[in-house]
């Protein structure tokens, strides 16, 4: 007879690729994952006192006041809270939590694990987590990698003063150096998509194609890369409608419905006949995705982020129709 093998009580934490910028309501959040085969619950990280016993939060690890345990670590290489940290507060700071974001995730197998059963685990959760990214950027129409705080640094061996007519000094001052800031909100996501975002990544389901398409535009158009931009836009444009067109030939005859497939593809006649079709497409489809996309095809160089942003935006208004962004998930 063989030997059963060994099992041990498990804990993992996943390191998250960009931080989550999060609302109170996510606070010691516990919803069910399925990662390597191995059922889990994955708890975000909770920055507050008191949090109640629900269906929701139903492991003792989930009520953990992570706040309060860093606080009390005094090593000044340990000041980082490894699960997150609170990014704004209530009332100046007097009240509760108001918004915190989230670095890592704890995840508690539903069961001990053998040590083949861990490393499943553990090599699963890179495919695993690059899925659940990808849908809360889908669903949150946010670039997760954005960055966020730039400043501007060549030149930064010489300080150059302007004379600004300002009666200081001699009306000379020193040039101020570029810093922009572009700080963001919380996930536009409520608990109950976290939730189903975790099971579509455990059952490893891809969002939409037409959707990913314009991730990947967004976060093309965030890094500066117009033409690369305004071609995501396009496919998901093209996707979008080529979905409208089918839709409308679905009850015409067979020998139409191939005739126009065929002689309807690109994005300008496409948005035409979809029009024609009756559907309540935007305007200017095809100067503001199909011409930037010729553009882009033959080197991209008159292309901007002014461009890019109003292909991107209109090819959202089309993702939309065809495959409705609200529809993503079932209601609750």
């Amino acid at each position: 007879m063989s030997r059963r093998a060994k099992t041990y009580r498990a804990e993992a934490i996943i390191e998250l690729s960009a931080p989550l910028l999060l609302g109170p309501e996510f606070m010691g959040l516990l919803r069910p994952a399925t990662i390597g085969g191995i059922e889990a619950h994955v708890v975000v990280p909770s920055f507050g006192r008191g949090i109640v016993q629900t269906e929701t939060t139903i492991h003792p690890r989930a009520q953990v006041d992570w706040l309060d345990f860093f606080r009390r670590r005094n090593s000044e290489d340990d000041r980082d809270w490894p699960f997150g940290g609170v990014s704004r507060w209530e009332k100046g700071g007097r009240g509760g939590v108001g918004e915190f974001s989230v670095h890592r995730l704890l995840v508690l197998p539903r069961r001990a694990l053998t040590l083949r059963e861990g490393r499943k685990l553990k090599a699963a959760v890179d495919d695993w987590v690059g899925l659940f990214e990808l849908w809360v950027e889908v669903v949150a129409r946010v670039d997760l990698h954005r960055r966020h705080v730039w400043i501007e640094r060549q030149g930064r061996s010489a300080v150059v003063w302007l004379d600004r007519g300002k009666t200081v000094e001699g009306g000379i001052l020193a040039g101020e150096q570029k810093l922009m800031l572009n700080l963001g909100g919380t996930l536009d996501i409520t608990p109950w998509q976290w939730g189903k975002m975790l099971g579509k990544a455990s059952q490893s389901e891809t969002p939409p194609e037409a959707h990913v398409f314009l991730r990947d535009a967004r976060n093309a158009a965030n890094l500066g890369h117009h033409r690369r931009s305004v071609l995501d836009s396009a496919t998901a444009a093209e996707l979008a409608l080529t979905k409208l067109r089918d839709d409308s030939l679905a009850a015409s005859p067979a020998h139409v419905a191939d005739h126009v497939r065929k002689s309807v593809r690109q994005i300008g006649r496409l948005a035409t006949f979809v029009g024609m079709s009756g559907a309540d497409i935007p305007t200017k489809v095809d100067k503001e995705i199909g011409g930037p996309r010729n553009e882009a095809i033959h080197g991209g160089d008159g292309l901007d982020g002014e461009i890019a942003e109003k292909a991107l935006a209109k090819a959202e208004q089309l993702v939309d129709l065809a495959f409705p962004w609200k529809k993503l998930f079932a209601s609750p």
